[in-house]
C-alpha cells in the first residue's frame, strides 16, 4: 500500500529533466518557469507508470498539477487513499502480507494473517456485546499485547477507543470517564502502583451507565465483569452486520495531558490516522525494522504502533519501560529504527548497561513526545553512532506535524524539528492578534491539515483554538530556522517576562544541560514583586554526582544575559512525569510556590 509524498515527486522531476536546483513543494511549475506544459503532459506519464495510476487528460486541470503538493495529493485522490479507514487500511495491509511477520511483542510472535484473524475474531466478540459503531470504550492497560488487539478490534467495528492514561489518579480518571461517557471498560486490575480495579468498582457502584468490563486478571465487577480470554474464543465474524465507516468520520476519542488544565478529549478521524500511519514510512523507515517503547495511552505510543503496522515489516513492542530491559533488546541488533521520546533518552544515556549496548543494528532513531534540546540530540547520537530524526507534533493535529528527515545536516537534526510533513501547512504568528510574524521571529505556532475535529462535547474550546479557515492554534512557540525548518522554544504559557524581557525556558536548560554532571533539568517562572517574574530551575544531577548552585551559576555567567541567569536553583532526585513522559510544568510551578516535597528534594547540594 502506497502514498504519494511531495519529496517523492520532487526526486522524480530531478531525475526526469535533469534539475539541480531546488523544487519548492508548493510554487507552481508554470508561473516559476521550471517546467512547461508538455513537460508537465511528460511528467504525469511518468508518475502513471511509478504509482500504476490513470489520469484522465481530457479532464485534468493543469491547475490541479502544477506543484508537487498538488500532485500529491491528485495522486493519492486516483489511488483512493484520501477514502480509507482505518478498518480499509488494516484489512489490505494483512491481506496483502498474509504469511509475513508482523509483530513480536515480548515472547508473542504474529503474522499478518494471525493478528488479522486474533482481530476479527475479537470484534465478532464484542459485537455479541453490542458493542458497535461509535460505541465508547476505555482502556486501561500498560503495554501489552491485549492493548494492540483492543485497538485494531475497536478500529474495525468503528467503535471509538478511549485511552486512559495509566498515570492518572482516581479523580481524573471518573472526570474522563464521566466526560467521553464510556459505556464499556477493557482493563487490568492494577498499573504500577494504581489499584484501577478498586477504582473502577467504585465508579460501577456509583453510576448505571456501564455495560460490561472486560478484565485481564481479576473479576471485582460481580455480573458486569467479562474475562478478556473469552474475546478470543472462536467466533466467526459476519461482516455483513458491520457499518460503513467515512473517511472523516471519528476513530477515536483521545484525552490530553491536562499539563495545562483539566483534560480534553481530542476526536481523532480515520482518514487522518490512516494518512498520519502512512507518510512516515516514505521517509523514516525504508524497510526497517522498528522498535517502539512508548506507551500505549499516549499518541505517540498509538500513533507508533499504527506507523510500524503501516510500513507492513515486522516491528517489535516491549511491556517495560525499564532502561535496562531496553537496551537488553536493543543489544539483539533485531532493530534498525527506535522510537521513544527525549525523558526516556535521558535515562538510558545515564544508565550504566549502556556502555555494554550493543547498537550495531540500528541506523537511526525518532525522537518525540517533548521536546529534544540540541545537546540531548548530540549526545544520543554521539552514543548511538546512527541518524536521529526529530519529530514535533500533538495530538489535536492527529500527532505528527512537522519532523526532521534522512540526509539532514547535524545542525537541522539538532536545532529543528524539520519542516511539515506532507499535506500540513504552518505559520507563525503574534500570539495576541494571530497575525503572521516575519521569519526568525518567535511566535505562536499554527498548522492545517491534519486536525482534530474538534475537542469532544466542547465546542467553546474547539473555537478557542481552531479557527474558520482551519488553523489550529498549537499553544507552542516557535520561530523558523531557516527558510523551511523550524525550532520549538517552547510553550506559550512557559514564557517567562523577567523585568520586561522575553525568558524562553528551553534557552536556559540548554545550557544547564551541557554541565556533565547534569541529568536533566526544567525551568520555570514564579511570580515577583518587583521583577513581574523571577526564574526557577529545578536540576537533576547524575547519579553519585555532586553538585554545587555555585557550579551552575559559574557555568552560566559565562554564556546567558544576566537577565536569562536563574534567580533560585534547586536540586531535585527525580522529575515530576506525565503523559508520554514529558515533564510535568504544572507541579514545578506548584513545588516553586509551595515548596519541594521532603521526598523529592537533594539537600547536600548547595
Amino acid at each position: 500500500m502506497r502514498i504519494a509524498v511531495e519529496e517523492k515527486i520532487v526526486e522524480i522531476i530531478k531525475k526526469k529533466f535533469q534539475i539541480e536546483e531546488k523544487i519548492p513543494f508548493n510554487e507552481s511549475f508554470i508561473e516559476s518557469g521550471l517546467l512547461t506544459s508538455m513537460q508537465m503532459v511528460d511528467l504525469l506519464f511518468e508518475l502513471e507508470d511509478e504509482y500504476n495510476v490513470q489520469f484522465s487528460l481530457d479532464e485534468i486541470e493543469m491547475a490541479d498539477v502544477e506543484s508537487p503538493t498538488k500532485i500529491a495529493t491528485c495522486v493519492n485522490d486516483i489511488m483512493g487513499v484520501n477514502e480509507l479507514s482505518i478498518r480499509d487500511m488494516f484489512i489490505k495491509i494483512c491481506e496483502d502480507n498474509k504469511d509475513n511477520d508482523c509483530i513480536k511483542f515480548d515472547d508473542t510472535f504474529l503474522t499478518f494473517s494471525k493478528l488479522q484473524s486474533n482481530v476479527e475474531t475479537i470484534a465478532a466478540n464484542l459485537m455479541k456485546y453490542n458493542i458497535k459503531k461509535n460505541t465508547k470504550v476505555a482502556i486501561i492497560m500498560s503495554n501489552k499485547i491485549e492493548y494492540i488487539y483492543t485497538y485494531f478490534a475497536l478500529f474495525y467495528i468503528g467503535a471509538f477507543p478511549v485511552p486512559i492514561n495509566t498515570r492518572w489518579e482516581k479523580h481524573e480518571l471518573f472526570n474522563v470517564l464521566d466526560d467521553s461517557e464510556s459505556t464499556y471498560i477493557i482493563m487490568e486490575k492494577r498499573v504500577g502502583s494504581i489499584e484501577y480495579g478498586q477504582y473502577v468498582k467504585e465508579y460501577i457502584d456509583a453510576k448505571d451507565h456501564i455495560e460490561k468490563i472486560f478484565y485481564i486478571d481479576e473479576n471485582l465487577y460481580g455480573d458486569k465483569g467479562i474475562e478478556f480470554k473469552e474475546l478470543l474464543e472462536e467466533n466467526k465474524l459476519d461482516k455483513s452486520l458491520l457499518e460503513d465507516i467515512g473517511p472523516d468520520e471519528p476513530a477515536m476519542l483521545s484525552y490530553t495531558s491536562g499539563t495545562t488544565g483539566t483534560p480534553k478529549g481530542v476526536i481523532i478521524k480515520n482518514n487522518n490516522m490512516v494518512k498520519i500511519s502512512k507518510f512516515p514510512d516514505e521517509y523514516w523507515l525504508d524497510h526497517d525494522t522498528p522498535f517502539s517503547i512508548a506507551p500505549l495511552y499516549a499518541a505517540q505510543g498509538f500513533l507508533s504502533l499504527f506507523i510500524n503496522f503501516a510500513s507492513e515489516s515486522c516491528f517489535k513492542m516491549s511491556s517495560s519501560f525499564n532502561p535496562n530491559d531496553i537496551l537488553k533488546e536493543v543489544s539483539k541488533c533485531e532493530n534498525s529504527i527506535i522510537h521513544t521520546q527525549p525523558t526516556m533518552w535521558t535515562l538510558l544515556l545515564n544508565c550504566r548497561i549502556i556502555e555494554f549496548t550493543k547498537f550495531d543494528a540500528l541506523r537511526k532513531l525518532v525522537v518525540s513526545g517533548s521536546l529534544c534540546s540540541p545537546e540531548l540530540a548530540k549526545r544520543i547520537e554521539k552514543k548511538m553512532n546512527c541518524e536521529l530524526l526529530n519529530a514535533y507534533g500533538l495530538i489535536e493535529g492527529t500527532s505528527i506535524a512537522t519532523m526532521t528527515r534522512v540526509g539532514d545536516s547535524e545542525d537541522i537534526r539538532y536545532n529543528t524539528v524539520g519542516r511539515p510533513i506532507p499535506g500540513v501547512e504552518i505559520k507563525i504568528v503574534n500570539p495576541i492578534s494571530r497575525e503572521e510574524i516575519a521569519k526568525g521571529e518567535v511566535g505562536e505556532l499554527a498548522i492545517r491539515g491534519y486536525n482534530m475535529q474538534g475537542y469532544y462535547n466542547n465546542p467553546q474550546k474547539t473555537a478557542e483554538v481552531i479557527d474558520e479557515e482551519g488553523w489550529l492554534y498549537t499553544g507552542d512557540l516557535a520561530k523558523y530556522y531557516d527558510d523551511e525548518n523550524i525550532s520549538i522554544v517552547g510553550r506559550c504559557k512557559d514564557m517567562i517576562i523577567r523585568g520586561g524581557f522575553n525568558v524562553y525556558p528551553s534557552d536556559i536548560e540548554e545550557y544547564i544541560l551541557q554541565i556533565p554532571k547534569v541529568q536533566t533539568t526544567a525551568v520555570v517562572g514564579r511570580e515577583h514583586k518587583v521583577l513581574g517574574e523571577e526564574i526557577v530551575a529545578f536540576i537533576v544531577p547524575k547519579a553519585g554526582e555532586i553538585i554545587t548552585k555555585n557550579d551552575i551559576t559559574s557555568y552560566l555567567h559565562k554564556r546567558l544575559s544576566n537577565y536569562k541567569m536563574p534567580d533560585k536553583i534547586y536540586f531535585i532526585s527525580e522529575m515530576p512525569i506525565i503523559l508520554a513522559g514529558k515533564i510535568d510544568k504544572k507541579v514545578l510551578f506548584d513545588w516553586a510556590l509551595n515548596g519541594i516535597p521532603a521526598d523529592k528534594q537533594i539537600l547536600f547540594n548547595n
